[in-house]
């Protein structure tokens, strides 16, 4: 390091180093790929990969071994972009659904067993469902994760939930041919619910989102009072499916 460059906390500098090398590269790379590039320890490299990927920064081709950035780097500064060249983001679109709506909209995606939520905009009203970018829900429990696991076979939606079912405490174990005939409803309906979940009173609806090349699966759900669900439900699901239909053009 140049004598009259300011020191810098290795670990924030190496996580910048990593996304500027993908924003270099324009594509994944494999551990040993990032390790050779930026001059990085190979077993270092691999727990910091790993750690962005438990973050949401980024995620794992299990077949390639090679990681990519997911959406979430995108949208650290996608506000930028819509002040400077207008509307039209993804970041955009779910804002305009809060406001159509007036509820909390989260975007999540699946990681294993549980949805991590890469992008959270809050209520506009003061009682509404707040929850902080990154925060983790269980897979088999929550509208997105309902949703998202209507992409997959009913042989993978079973070892999905066998799995989280061995991870989680026995309160929170879920009935595995119960939640299969729920995936294969909101499979049919394209649109999935949560009653007094995640807490008492509240509830949440979801829909996929269109795929984007080089993205995990991901949906967009609306956060609410029950009641609130109770009484505006179509309303409610007809704006989130608008707002995904919107991406696709």
């Amino acid at each position: 390091m140049d004598e009259k460059t300011p020191a810098t906390i290795k670990s924030a500098r190496r996580v910048l180093e990593v996304l500027e090398l993908f924003a270099e590269r324009r594509g994944p790379a494999t551990v040993s790929a990032v390790a050779e590039a930026l001059d990085y320890p190979l077993s270092s490299t691999s727990v910091l990969l790993r750690s962005l990927e438990r973050l949401g920064y980024l995620q794992q081709d299990m077949a390639t071994r090679e990681f990519r950035p997911t959406l979430r780097v995108m949208l650290l500064g996608t506000w930028m972009h819509d002040e400077l060249f207008g509307q039209g983001s993804l970041l955009s679109s779910m804002n305009t659904l809060r406001l159509r709506t007036g509820q909390t909209v989260m975007v999540g995606l699946r990681q294993g067993v549980h949805v991590r939520f890469i992008l959270s905009l809050p209520s506009l009203r003061a009682n509404g469902l707040k929850f902080p970018v990154g925060v983790m829900r269980p897979v088999c429990q929550s509208s997105v994760g309902k949703m998202l696991l209507t992409r997959e076979a009913d042989r993978d939606v079973q070892r999905i939930a066998r799995a989280a079912n061995a991870q989680a405490e026995p309160e929170h174990r879920v009935d595995v041919a119960a939640l299969l005939d729920e995936v294969r409803r909101c499979r049919l309906q394209g649109w999935a619910e949560t009653r007094d979940y995640p807490r008492t009173g509240f509830a949440t609806l979801a829909v996929l989102l269109p795929a984007l090349p080089g993205q995990p699966p991901m949906a967009v759900t609306l956060g609410m009072r029950l009641e609130t669900l109770q009484a505006r439900a179509d309303a409610l699901r007809q704006a989130l499916q608008e707002a995904a239909q919107r991406l696709v053009a």
